[in-house]
Formats: C-alpha cells, structure tokens, sequence
C-alpha cells in the first residue's frame, strides 16, 4: 500500500511540473455528502486545482453529523471523518458542463465511546480509503454546482453522495 501511495505521489507531482502553465485555476466551496454505509449526512468542505484542460486535482474533509445518541440514560458519542485526495479526469467540458472521472485516496477516521454504570469503554480506527467514482459539475458564472457519488473500496467501504457549490478565487 505504502507503494501505491508513493507512485500516486509521484504522479501527481509530475503532473503539475508538466502543466503550470496551462492551469484552470483554483476553486473552493463546500456541501453535504450522504454515506449510505452509516447512513449519516456530512459536511464537506472540499477544493480542486486545474492542472490543464483534462486533469485536475482536489481534497475534500466530510465530517459526519452523528452526533450524541442516548440509550437507557447513558450516553453514545460517535465521531467519522474523512480527508480525501482526488484526481479528476475531465471527459467533457462544454456549454458550462464538466463531466468527470474521479479516484480517491483518503484517510478515514471513526471512534465511538460511550459509559455505563461507571464503565466506559472507547473504540477508534483509522483507514486508508481508495475511491472511485464519476462527478459533474455546471457553472452558473460566479459559482459552480457539483455532484459526485462515489464508492469506496477500501476504508469505510461504502457508497457515498456528495453535492455542493464551489466558488472560482
């Protein structure tokens, strides 16, 4: 795993030294995404850079709105996030409409703790997630709306819905 994560670096690197000049610019925005595996709505704050007309790199943060739960009087506190790293491959990019490919690799993070009866007891893991997926994007002039599901295959392994604006700085 360590390997692949190297030569994705790798990549990515040689990708943007070939294409600074041709670059698209920079957005950033934010939306909500749905895991249909927790079956939890989150937060996303997410942004791209355009290598050149076809490629494009980004990261994304969900935070997961799980929240507290109650159960018998005692009380359940579960946190998830993600942080991803995506590549996009644009496959269509006219009349205002993107239309691309998308793979991911990102870090996810769950815990959960909860206490009974003076007992409390806490579980977290950390995994490494790999993605894939599809996304379009539609600019409306000063802003851009965008939707992606993708799943992962690794990681949460789950399928995941993501929608939001993105804004051009």
């Amino acid at each position: 795993m360590k390997k692949l994560t190297y030569i994705f670096a790798v990549a990515l690197i040689v990708a943007g030294i070939n294409s600074t000049v041709n670059a698209q610019g920079i957005s950033i925005g934010g939306g909500i995404s749905y895991g249909f595996d927790i079956e939890e709505i989150g937060i996303q704050l997410s942004g791209t850079y355009g290598l050149n007309e076809d490629m494009r790199v980004g990261a994304d943060i969900i935070y997961y709105l799980i929240g507290d739960e109650s159960f018998f009087g005692e009380e359940i506190s579960t946190t998830a996030l993600e942080v991803n790293f995506n590549y996009n491959y644009i496959f269509y990019n006219e009349n205002d409409l993107i239309i691309y490919g998308l793979g991911t690799l990102g870090i996810h993070y769950f815990s959960s703790s909860f206490s009974f009866n003076g007992f409390s007891e806490s579980f977290s893991d950390t995994e490494i997630g790999l993605g894939l997926g599809a996304g379009l994007e539609y600019d409306l002039g000063s802003v851009k709306i965008y939707a992606e599901p993708r799943i992962f295959l690794s990681g949460f392994d789950q399928f995941q819905f993501n929608a939001g604006v993105r804004v051009p700085i």
